[in-house]
């Protein structure tokens, strides 16, 4: 029973570009990948007869096969080279795209994990209230620029950088927790003096399900992002995995490029026995995005710093990349 539930939620996730509903089983690719291993491995030692054995081995070799083809090309691409850094003709920045946890209980762990990395540009989200009263302060120290969404659970985002911007499509963020809007995005425009104007946009999406939900998500950033001039950078959490044909569909249909390869992310803590503990990150969920000539040489994960995510640090400039 447990091999047939494996294999065919892995043969659905393959078929998930031909109904969203099947799409979903691709936001569970790691354990479908490794749970039709572990399934072949098991099989000769644990399953008895002469006709249920090899049944049971190709019923996982089946699964196993379809999982590889949806699993394995995102794990190659995390060990293809990126753009070395420019030599001094242009500007490098860093950013820190971090999904903070709305329960967060260790404000002063999470801001040293900030100073710690020392992004040039920090995109939060799940920033909640109670979060922003803990850090905000400490932040706009370093940090004089800044902007912050409320709404929703998921419509808590907020933006700090070392450098002024220019907020666009501030329409999609709401200063009061009164706004009914389950998600939010932040987009801003920075004009630095010694390099390329560019932007940054940082949003959260609700999990995958309902795919209605999901779906109008997707089509609203990508409205949002066509009125934005590239080159562009967009981060943040979409709680969509890289298998997803609805993440690939929408990066397609907006003329982004990912560049987040296999780097697993989410959950860091999960709650059971009645607390937050700790997990091992297997899902990427926080992803990095760009239109228009923006080089990315080096995506990092940090340390979680009381979050059920790790932050990802970004290091990247502006203008067509160099070949390695």
């Amino acid at each position: 029973m447990v091999c047939c539930v494996f294999a065919g939620a892995a043969v659905g996730a393959a078929l998930g570009f031909a109904h969203p509903i099947l799409d979903l089983f691709n936001h569970a690719q790691p354990v479908l990948f490794y749970g039709t291993i572990a399934l072949m491995l098991a099989a000769p030692l644990f399953v008895r007869g002469a006709v249920l054995k090899p049944f049971v081995l190709t019923v996982a070799a089946t699964g196993f096969v379809a999982s590889s083809l949806v699993y394995i090309p995102e794990a190659v691409r995390g060990f293809g080279p990126r753009p070395p850094v420019p030599g001094g003709e242009r500007p490098v920045y860093t950013l820190m795209t971090f999904n903070v946890f709305a329960r967060n209980e260790e404000p002063d762990r999470l801001v040293a994990a900030i100073f710690a990395a020392d992004p040039d540009i920090l995109t939060l989200q799940e920033y909640s209230p109670q979060v922003r009263r803990q850090i905000h302060d400490r932040l706009a120290a370093r940090y004089r620029h800044f902007q912050y969404c409320a709404g929703g659970e998921r419509a808590f985002v907020g933006l700090y950088a070392k450098f002024p911007f220019e907020p666009l499509n501030e329409d999609a963020c709401s200063s009061t927790i009164m706004s009914p809007d389950r998600t939010a995005r932040i987009i801003v425009r920075f004009e630095p003096e010694d390099g390329l104007p560019f932007s940054v946009a940082t949003t959260h999406h609700d999990w995958p399900a309902p795919i209605t939900r999901q779906a109008v998500q997707f089509e609203t950033l990508a409205q949002a992002l066509s009125t934005v001039q590239p080159p562009v950078l967009l981060v943040g959490d979409f709680n969509s995995t890289p298998w997803s044909y609805a993440l690939r569909n929408f990066i397609a249909a907006s003329g982004l490029t990912r560049h987040t390869y296999n780097i697993p992310t989410f959950p860091q803590l999960w709650y059971y026995l009645r607390d937050w503990r700790p997990a091992p990150a297997i899902l990427p969920i926080d992803h990095v995005m760009t239109r228009g000539e923006i080089a990315i040489h080096a995506i990092a994960t940090g340390a979680p710093a009381g979050s059920d995510h790790k932050p990802l640090l970004v290091t990247f400039s502006v203008g067509a990349p160099v070949n390695p």
